[in-house]
């Protein structure tokens, strides 16, 4: 009689999970596609060159450099010990299905969508929350330090004052320091010690080879990505190789502080700011701007394409990693 009386409900809550997430996905989709045609809207008075080969090749690069984001989230991942009931082998499309939750406004879906398909495959709660943390805290490192070698030489020979670029390096600098083992131990203990309880062993600490190497894994992503927006920029107008590191420089810098931006979706704005701010000290004002929409349509279309091919995987491969998540289905025990 009880067990009669559980199974609805659980049907019950399997359907409503399933009509959540669908509602969600088709939500993140319709944001992305706004994205797409209000940036698409603006394009069309802009008279563009374009090659669409080299328009083609420009994506190549941008598509690795995700791919391999996604190869970096899982070491780290393991680097926090996951546990022996985690299937890590479903890491990176754990983190390629949240990719577009960007596309939300407040990145609720970006956040969100790791944390329930990461609980779905076996990650704890405390592993996902501190992956995350660390994850964007590399990200800002790393994209800070990248864009101090390849934005500051260039303003520094082409514009008249270099000040407000000298934050990246200090930025750099303070967020390596920060993520030290050491001194994160000792802002573990002190907030404990305030909060009246035991900070035990830490393990959530990353070891500072660990910190080392994922810095530099995230820096060799900005480096693709940024060689895939100078190439972006030179299948729609001419423009000079030796601009390839202040390009690379900018969009690093747009996409970490879009990332960061928790009120836009996607970065939306803050990244074609901070874009335009860099690339006008090579190219018109006019032109700068024209490329930075570009890029927003090219990147949205760069994300389609790689969320549609992991869910065309995801279901060729049979293991369903999403559909069963909705369900509420438990993971296929992983094969030895």
């Amino acid at each position: 009689m009880l067990r009669s009386m559980k199974q609805p409900s659980g049907a019950m809550a399997g359907y409503l999970r399933m009509t959540l997430g669908f509602t969600l996905i088709a939500a993140i989709f319709a944001f992305l596609g706004l994205s797409l045609a209000s940036s698409w809207d603006d394009l069309q008075s802009e008279d563009l060159d374009v090659d669409p080969v080299l328009l083609v090749v420009s994506a190549v690069p941008l598509i690795v450099g995700i791919l391999l984001q996604a190869g970096v989230w899982r070491r780290l991942v393991e680097y926090m010990d996951a546990g022996p009931e985690a299937r890590l082998d479903q890491l990176p499309k754990v983190f390629l299905y949240s990719w577009v939750g960007r596309y939300m406004p407040g990145k609720v879906a970006y956040v969100a969508g790791r944390y329930f398909l990461g609980r779905h495959v076996g990650v704890p709660s405390s592993v996902l929350v501190g992956g995350i943390a660390y994850e964007l805290a590399l990200l800002l490192v790393a994209g800070s330090a990248f864009a101090t070698l390849t934005v500051l030489p260039s303003v520094a020979v082409a514009s008249e004052t270099i000040w407000p670029y000298l934050v990246l390096p200090a930025i750099s600098i303070a967020g390596l320091s920060a993520l030290h083992p050491r001194v994160l131990r000792w802002a573990a203990q002190n907030a404990a010690r305030f909060a009246g309880r035991d900070v035990g062993e830490a393990t959530w600490i990353l070891p500072q080879h660990a910190i080392l190497w994922l810095g530099l894994s995230y820096a060799v992503v900005f480096a693709l990505n940024g060689t895939a927006f100078y190439l972006l920029i030179v299948s729609v107008t001419s423009y000079s190789i030796g601009y390839l590191p202040l390009a690379a420089g900018a969009f690093a810098l747009g996409s970490v502080f879009g990332l960061l931006s928790v009120i836009t979706p996607a970065g939306i704005g803050v990244r074609e700011g901070i874009i335009v701010a860099v690339l006008q000290v090579s190219m018109p004002l006019e032109l700068a701007i024209v490329v930075s929409l570009v890029a927003r349509v090219w990147a949205t279309l760069v994300d389609l394409l790689v969320v549609g091919g992991v869910l065309l995987y995801d279901y060729l491969s049979g293991e369903r990693m999403l559909w069963s998540a909705l369900r509420g289905a438990a993971p296929e025990p992983e094969s030895i």
